[in-house]
């Protein structure tokens, strides 16, 4: 069932432009139709981008380097985090 969902997520903007040429623009309900499934996938994708940022953060546990007045620029940034992999693999040794 979730695969199906899944595909069905992925094939959704060809199946909403086909949509959009077959809705019959006379009909309210078809209308109200088109615009509910516009909504909920626009939402769906939303919600996935929303929780892969969340996941995101964290997987590197990056709140604390996020917080550090010294990082300003991305390569700043990117030092940090390579300095924090570091320290881990020592650890691990």
């Amino acid at each position: 069932m979730t695969q199906f969902i899944q595909r069905l997520i992925r094939w959704m903007p060809l199946i909403l432009l086909f949509l959009l040429f077959m809705v019959d623009r006379d009909k309210v309900i078809h209308q109200v139709g088109y615009i509910v499934l516009l909504l909920s996938y626009t939402a769906i994708l939303i919600l996935r981008i929303l929780y892969a940022k969340e996941n995101w953060h964290r997987e590197f546990s990056t709140d604390d380097i996020a917080k550090d007045s010294k990082v300003e620029k991305m390569r700043d940034y990117e030092k940090r985090l390579i300095e924090k992999e570091n320290l881990v693999e020592e650890s691990h040794k």
